[in-house]
């Protein structure tokens, strides 16, 4: 899905995923340090069902993707998601993902491109926005606590065809 206007905060540019930027995606979500924490496997671990799905990320109707772009240069600096889903209740929870490029890494930006999100999310009406983060990605989490979240519960994921399992958090949060 893709959203009519860019999200725009005083440093970066969130706009709607386009097939052009799979390239950078790549460099970040397939690399060993940038995308340690992500579900997302390794280059070499990537199979052809696996590709398929990013290749689609233009037209999906399950979510959002978002390339995250400094404002003054276009500069693309990371990338996020939005998936909207119903809960039990029948109301709708706004699950994100986000992630940094290394060399953007401490520069406040995923704080920034998380804010946008969450504007987006409540002008949409969304009132409940989760978030998953490895329990040992300290950076992520601390930034997700510094935004207000809180943990809900614990769980654990898997980096796709690799056999890794990280613990983790599930965070909340309530916007108002």
């Amino acid at each position: 899905m893709k959203i009519k206007d860019n999200l725009t905060g005083k440093r970066i540019t969130v706009r709607s995923y386009r097939k052009s930027d799979l390239d950078f995606v790549g460099s970040i979500w397939f690399d060993k340090e940038n995308g340690k924490y992500l579900s997302d496997p390794e280059r070499e671990y990537i199979d052809e069902k696996f590709q398929k799905a990013v290749d689609g990320l233009e037209d999906t109707e399950f979510g959002y993707y978002f390339i995250a772009e400094k404002t003054d240069t276009g500069e693309p600096v990371g990338t996020c998601s939005v998936f909207p889903e119903k809960d039990k209740d029948g109301c709708c929870v706004y699950d994100i993902g986000y992630c940094v490029h290394k060399d953007r890494w401490r520069q406040g930006l995923g704080s920034e491109m998380v804010s946008l999100l969450l504007d987006w999310i409540k002008s949409q009406g969304g009132t409940k926005v989760t978030a998953e983060a490895a329990k040992d990605n300290t950076a992520s989490c601390e930034m997700l606590k510094k935004l207000g979240f809180e943990v809900i519960k614990e769980s654990s994921f898997k980096k796709y065809n690799m056999g890794i399992c990280f613990n983790s958090y599930i965070f909340g949060k309530t916007l108002k």
